[in-house]
């Protein structure tokens, strides 16, 4: 690990600490929760930069026809227009939440605002995802599998 990736990942540690946030640490990589929603912070280098990767399960489990494929897709559209954090797309069977954010100069604020807003954004949309698509939100497909 660069000194770079372990400077941007004692800042992280420190933010989450300070801010009480829900999660968890798994060899740097850290699991966000806010109600029926999780986001995983990966932190990455490239080009002598540094990373904040989020990447979230907005819905699992979906079952779609013809009809409200075409539906969704709209809406995952629409969104990636009009959302500032994050990109959406259907994978596989489920819809992701995507974000990367520059971390060369990550100051407490613009952490925070970034975590709550992707937070926000997944927790807030997974039902109606779920809903339009047959599936299940993060938290019942975790409660499904762990059973």
């Amino acid at each position: 690990m660069s000194i770079l990736l372990e400077a941007l990942q004692h800042r992280v540690q420190s933010y989450l600490q300070r801010v009480g946030a829900d999660y968890s640490e798994n060899d740097g990589e850290y699991l966000l929760t806010r109600g029926s929603a999780a986001v995983v912070l990966y932190l990455s280098e490239f080009d002598g930069h540094v990373f904040l990767d989020f990447h979230g399960s907005v819905a699992q489990n979906i079952q779609l026809n013809a009809e409200s494929e075409l539906a969704l897709y709209k809406t995952l559209l629409s969104w990636n227009v009009a959302d500032v954090f994050g990109k959406f797309a259907l994978v596989d069977d489920q819809v992701i939440i995507k974000y990367r954010q520059l971390a060369d100069q990550l100051d407490f604020d613009s952490f925070c605002f970034t975590v709550d807003s992707i937070l926000e954004y997944a927790d807030s949309l997974d039902e109606m995802v779920a809903a339009m698509s047959n599936g299940q939100r993060h938290i019942d497909a975790t409660e499904v599998s762990a059973s």
